[in-house]
């Protein structure tokens, strides 16, 4: 799918909505996957998989939930009941990390279209490596930025903004293309 500034801005928004639906009490993320046509093809949220309980203990428990959450890419993608190669994928929350871009790879999904939010330095090298993952398969990366309202095409992964030791890393903005 092409960019068009108005409907990316739906779908993100779109995201957003879907992430509401996660009962992860610190971490709501949501994904909608859109078809060439912009039609949806499949939404989700991260959570636990359908049958275990969503307890709040189960959530306060952190090594647990790392290990056993899904995230909403790969909820969107083992929702969907068709093949998605060609379709773009939207998240909110942070940009895909490095399972969940391999697994938009091997989906077929040919875009990502992300908030432009800073990445905690916990998750910097995930992020770096997913992002970069999706570049090397030739995956379009847009992160649009809601502070100034526009779209960024990445052209490397450390166009990402990633928080560093000192504040934030701002080499970004030679990896990074604006596109609307």
């Amino acid at each position: 799918m092409q960019f068009d500034p108005k409907w990316d801005r739906r779908f993100l928004e779109m995201a957003r909505l879907v992430s509401t639906w996660s009962k992860d009490p610190s971490s709501k993320i949501g994904s909608v996957v859109v078809r060439p046509d912009r039609t949806v093809a499949s939404v989700g949220f991260n959570g636990f998989a359908r049958g275990l309980p969503d307890y709040p203990q189960l959530y306060a428990d952190r090594e647990f939930k790392i290990a056993t959450v899904i995230h909403a890419e790969e909820n969107a993608i083992l929702s969907a009941h068709e093949r998605l190669a060609g379709c773009t994928i939207y998240v909110s929350g942070l940009p895909p990390c490095a399972g969940c871009a391999s697994k938009i790879i091997q989906a077929g999904i040919t875009r990502v279209v992300a908030f432009d939010k800073v990445v905690p330095a916990r998750w910097a090298r995930n992020m770096l490596a997913g992002a970069g993952n999706l570049l090397m398969a030739r995956c379009q990366v847009d992160l649009f930025d809601e502070a100034g309202g526009g779209f960024f095409r990445l052209s490397q992964a450390s166009g990402l903004m990633v928080e560093g030791g000192h504040g934030i890393s701002h080499n970004h903005f030679t990896f990074r293309e604006k596109i609307g």
